[in-house]
């Protein structure tokens, strides 16, 4: 029976926020015998704003936008519907009406670069240019009004639905013609075939599933008890089984095939994995490019995921083959309710996008219809503590003088700053001494050092330009005063009779090749006076820098200002508690009687590895850190970076310090007993849980993909932080291959590896707030969910960020325990 369901939107209610869906929030399930009609619903305004460069476009209360890197970054409105298991032929039509036309004269913004949170240098940073072939066109942008996608998987009730997101774009630009056309309101017409059966059954039989080797079965009886004890109908699977009774491809596919029927015969909710590699000395990472099965307890399943030829970054070291994703096994539908292999096109390749000579698998939705979570143990040992973790943990109610605190870690994650290029000639001058002087302010009229450079000016010599970064030398605690910082002409240079031109390495200026923020040049007698200007406290996003200049009487006889200069802490604001274009940080979201704890660089908390491990160490129940990572580490940045990356990094917390400090495993040494948090790591690699110790020590220039580059590591960050006896993490969530993430004020609306977290912790509130509790599965599963909708799963750093999020710890663990 084909049911037709026409919707007429007048407008759209807005709820404000990262990632929020763009209309009122609602997911209204439409069945057989439901119609849904939504109408009378007020438009947002447009809202133009203007800076020296280009225009940027919002819509009162939108934080979702089309971001591809290059593009114009034109605002969107997304509707998600909930639609009964398995429907077929969904088609849409969106119709705008009451088009107006509204003429801009500059262009606008190109969505900015995703960048990897590695700590590793690159000096072949690409600055992303305008996409020429879309800001000279006299065609629209985007060249429809809307697109949709439709996908299978739970839903925030645990009932598995199809969801029909649709994507609506209510401004169109023009760029050639320099206009954007705004619909005022649109007319959604949504039709499907209702399927004439579901094959899931309405009541669980089971609720839990834990699958594990035989090794480890009989130890995990004791977590099955508990578990049924609690209400959460538990039964456990050996892969010894599974592999006898299951004949797909791989290994991994017997599992997930497994899984499929364990929804449609007991619909199981939630799915948890017992075992990592059988060795963490010498364990085989991957069999082949799709799989890690021979070396594994549990294997698993590698996507193909390249870093694109045409990737901005691919010719650097930023580069990942592949990365172990567990979201294989808990996406186990397509669109239309059927198997979803991650092989649409038979060739054997799974999640292939990128990978030379390999024809991309497109149409693969993301959307889990588990929530799944596996613990990485390698020996028996381990599972017992994470056993014995897990029911301490769930016993009783937890003590709020703990767990109702949060922590979040961070700092400085990228350089964004703007290219002052303050232009001095020089013609005309006589030879002799000079000196460059430069002082920044913030809002608040507090002026900081001043930077003094002497300098000659001689044109009957060659120049001497040489370029310096020093900053950390004049700051001495953080909340500081704000900096200037002149790097392209140092103390004693001299301007001659030639004209001189440098772009500095990363590895001198980081982020310089993004915009030149750092280039020397002296031609034609001018000097392009640039450099740093920033406030080094919580927020100093924004300052005002003078630079004048005096003769050798001490007359000021050249004087420019840089107001306004915007420099952004990316991972403080990610964490935050602050809107920053309509999305907030992790803090704005969480409930309001958790205590909240901020170690950031800026403030003056987080200053190295024994902050992180003092705090941590009291317990809480929940951390954010959010940074730069790799298997070993997690680091961020002083405000600023001063002095660039070799002075203005801070590390965080290791696996294994291979410095002379002590402790040499710091994680080991944490003391926060029984006072478990649910740990959000953001970076690169921290959840990478195929290391082992001679893979990682051989691998010194990273040609095996180990990313320690010769760190000897026996198991990953997020790994440790939940394998730990009694201490450190109940459950960690990371990254296990490149995290991605975005310069200065767009930072927390781009989604990525920010993004992504930040929507976690609004998923934990709507279900506190709800229930006053959260199910760790369901609040993983409902960020996954919302990602799938909130951003373009076909651009692979989407789809990357998306499956390499893996939750390391127990799917059906009631955060805080139970009562």
């Amino acid at each position: 029976m084909k049911k037709i369901i026409v919707i007429i939107i007048i407008g759209f209610l807005i709820v404000s926020g990262f990632g929020a869906i763009a209309i009122n929030n609602d997911k209204t399930i439409i069945s057989k015998n439901n119609k849904c009609e939504i109408t009378n619903v007020v438009i947002p305004s447009t809202n133009i704003r203007e800076d020296n460069n280009f225009i940027d476009l919002n819509l009162d209360g939108i934080s979702t936008y089309i971001s591809e890197p290059g593009f114009p970054m034109i605002p969107k409105v997304v509707k998600s519907y909930e639609l009964p298991f398995g429907v077929k032929n969904v088609k849409v039509e969106v119709t705008p009406n009451n088009v107006r036309e509204i003429e801009i004269e500059k262009d606008i913004r190109p969505a900015p670069i995703h960048i990897p949170l590695t700590l590793i240098d690159s000096n072949q940073y690409i600055n992303i240019e305008k996409n020429e072939d879309i800001y000279l066109s006299k065609n629209p942008y985007p060249n429809t009004w809307f697109e949709y996608h439709v996908c299978c998987g739970l839903n925030n009730e645990n009932v598995r639905v199809t969801y029909v997101t649709i994507n609506i774009f209510p401004i169109r630009y023009t760029p050639e013609l320099n206009k954007i056309y705004i619909a005022e309101n649109t007319d959604i017409k949504l039709t499907y075939d209702i399927p004439k059966s579901n094959a899931i059954p309405v009541n669980s039989e089971y609720h839990l599933v834990i699958i594990t080797p035989t090794k480890f079965s009989k130890y995990l009886e004791k977590l099955k008890d508990h578990k049924n004890l609690k209400g959460v109908k538990t039964f456990i699977k050996k892969t010894e089984e599974i592999y006898k009774e299951y004949n797909g491809i791989d290994k991994p596919e017997d599992i997930k095939l497994f899984i499929k029927e364990a929804i449609e015969q007991y619909n199981i909710t939630y799915v948890l994995l017992v075992g990592g590699l059988k060795s963490t000395i010498l364990g085989k990472a991957r069999d082949d490019a799709n799989q890690g099965t021979k070396g594994w307890y549990v294997p698993v399943r590698y996507n193909n995921l390249y870093d694109n030829p045409e990737h901005p970054l691919s010719e650097t070291i930023y580069y990942d083959p592949g990365v172990v994703t567990d979201l294989y096994y808990a996406d186990i539908y397509d669109g239309e309710g059927n198997f979803s292999s991650w092989d649409p096109n038979g060739d054997e390749i799974f999640a292939a996008w990128g990978m030379p000579n390999v024809t991309n698998d497109t149409g693969i939705d993301m959307v889990p219809d588990v929530s799944l979570g596996r613990l990485a143990c390698s020996n028996i040992y381990e599972v017992i503590t994470v056993v014995n973790k897990i029911i301490k943990y769930e016993q009783n109610e937890a003590d709020p003088s703990w767990f109702k605190k949060i922590v979040v870690v961070s700092g400085d994650g990228f350089m964004d700053q703007e290219d002052l290029d303050i232009q001095w000639d020089t013609n005309g001058l006589v030879n002799g001494k000079y000196v460059i002087k430069a002082q920044s302010f913030n809002p608040e009229a507090i002026g900081g050092p001043i930077e003094v450079i002497n300098i000659t000016i001689d044109k009957t010599i060659n120049s001497s330009i040489t370029f310096n970064h020093d900053d950390n030398l004049r700051i001495n605690k953080y909340p500081g005063k704000p900096i200037a910082e002149i790097v392209s002409i140092s103390e004693g240079n001299i301007l001659g009779n030639n004209d001189y031109y440098l772009e500095p390495t990363e590895g001198q200026a980081y982020g310089n090749s993004f915009n030149g923020w750092a280039n020397i040049n002296y031609t034609d007698g001018i000097l392009h006076i640039r450099g740093k200007t920033y406030d080094p406290k919580p927020y100093g996003n924004v300052t005002n820098m003078h630079v004048f200049i005096e003769n050798e009487n001490g007359d000021i006889i050249f004087s420019d200002w840089r107001n306004n200069s915007e420099m952004y802490y990316e991972g403080e604001w990610i964490t935050g508690e602050r809107l920053l274009n309509g999305g907030g940080g992790a803090l704005y979201y969480m409930p309001e009687d958790f205590e909240k704890i901020i170690y950031w660089a800026s403030n003056g908390n987080f200053t190295g590895q024994k902050d992180v491990m003092d705090i941590l160490s009291q317990g809480c129940g929940f951390a954010f850190l959010s940074g730069h990572g790799s298997p070993n580490v997690w680091a961020d940045h002083y405000p600023g970076i001063p002095g660039n990356r070799r002075n203005g990094s801070i590390t965080g917390l290791m696996v294994f310090d291979y410095t002379t400090k002590l402790p040499s495993f710091p994680i080991n040494r944490l003391s926060n007993n029984f006072k478990n948090p649910i740990v959000l790591v953001g970076g690169c690699h921290n959840s990478m849980f195929n290391v082992s110790l001679i893979p990682t020590f051989l691998d010194k220039h990273n040609l095996d993909f180990m990313h320690t580059y010769g760190v000897p590591v026996r198991e990953t960050f997020c790994q440790r932080l939940v394998n730990v006896p009694v201490r450190g993490a109940i459950a960690a969530i990371g990254n296990t291959g490149y995290g991605y993430g975005t310069l200065g004020k767009d930072c927390n609306i781009d989604g990525l590896d920010g993004g992504i977290c930040i929507e976690f912790f609004k998923q934990y509130a709507n279900e506190y707030n709800v229930n006053g509790y959260g199910i760790l599965g369901d609040v993983y599963t409902q960020t996954l969910v919302q990602y799938t909708q909130d951003f373009d799963i076909e651009n692979m750093d989407h789809s990357k960020s998306l499956s390499q999020w893996i939750l390391l710890g127990d799917p059906s663990l009631r955060i805080g325990g139970y009562p």
